[in-house]
């Protein structure tokens, strides 16, 4: 029996101040068809959303470079996230799991060391180069290729003993 009650999910209630903001009940359905609509005939370029995220991004790589603190692996963490989710909803499923990938990596390491920002300076000019050459959706072969390549080097990180 007490192994059962291990293996349940653990039920944390909301915050009153959450759900006054969202409000609560089902969505309406034609509110999700619209709001679907919306981001798939979008004509909103995704580069211009990637951008300030990729600045956001170099500016914590550069500073890691200078010193890393306790506040490194959150500086990095936070673009990487947004350039996830955004990814995603413009269609450019590839960065999305380049970025997801690494985002997952990140989770296992308790201290950034130069590897982890080596790791997130690769991410960052993947996602310009993949940009700059129109690599929407799954990349194509390339898109392939370099998610492979990903996977090796998140595989193969190892944080010093």
């Amino acid at each position: 029996m007490n192994q059962d009650k291990e293996k349940q999910a653990r039920r944390i209630k909301a915050s009153m101040e959450l759900q006054q903001r969202v409000g609560t009940g089902e969505i309406e359905k034609k509110s999700v068809v619209a709001a679907q609509d919306v981001m798939d005939n979008t004509d909103v370029d995704f580069k211009e959303i990637a951008k300030p995220e990729l600045d956001a991004l170099q500016k914590a790589i550069d500073t890691a470079g200078k010193g890393i603190t306790d506040d490194t692996l959150q500086s990095l963490k936070t673009p990487i996230m947004n350039l996830k989710a955004n990814a995603a909803v413009f269609k450019y499923q590839m960065i999305s799991e380049l970025t997801g990938m690494v985002l997952i990596l990140f989770e296992t390491v308790d201290q950034p060391d130069k590897k982890i920002i080596k790791i997130a300076d690769i991410l960052h000019k993947t996602i310009l180069l993949a940009l700059a050459y129109g690599m929407s959706g799954d990349g194509g072969k390339n898109g392939a290729v370099l998610i492979k390549a990903f996977e090796q080097v998140c595989r193969k990180y190892k944080p010093k003993a």
